[in-house]
């Protein structure tokens, strides 16, 4: 009898482990898809106030897709627990070595989306301009050293 109760104590054991390095496995896969649905959601909000840009004239529109910008940056560097830079991600493992640079990384993106807001809200086309160039190139620096390139 005692040796039926260890087997099937071991058992259960082994089965919750199981059972726990899957939902560990299942979480890391929804941490990545929710990177990726912010990082395509922030490509959408760039991509619309480039056609704001492109269009030269009224740039209020381009104020609403900056604060969104915002947002998905607080979000997204908070999206990064230890662990999850493995399977299906484009994420470096220098994002969880140099901590600090990715958080000051993101800072700077924080920063870039104020600018862009205060552009888009002057109404003047080419602070716009100018401040959605100088956003490109803050978020290519993160790029740059801390995503994989694509294939």
């Amino acid at each position: 009898m005692r040796k039926t109760v260890v087997v099937a104590l071991i058992g259960a054991l082994a089965a919750g482990a199981m059972v726990g390095g899957a939902t560990v496995a299942l979480a890391q896969a929804d941490v990545i898809k929710a990177r990726q649905d912010n990082r395509k959601q922030a490509g959408a909000a760039m991509r619309a106030i480039k056609a704001v840009v492109d269009a030269k004239g009224p740039t209020a529109p381009a104020v609403a897709e900056a604060a969104k910008l915002k947002t998905l940056e607080a979000a997204f560097v908070k999206m990064f627990p230890a662990g999850s830079g493995t399977g299906e991600t484009k994420a470096l493992p220098v994002i969880w070595t140099d901590w600090a640079g990715f958080e000051a990384a993101s800072k700077a993106s924080d920063v870039a989306y104020d600018k862009l807001a205060v552009a888009a809200g002057s109404g003047n086309a080419e602070a716009l301009a100018a401040a959605f160039a100088d956003t490109g190139k803050t978020c290519g620096a993160c790029h740059d050293k801390f995503r994989a390139k694509a294939n």
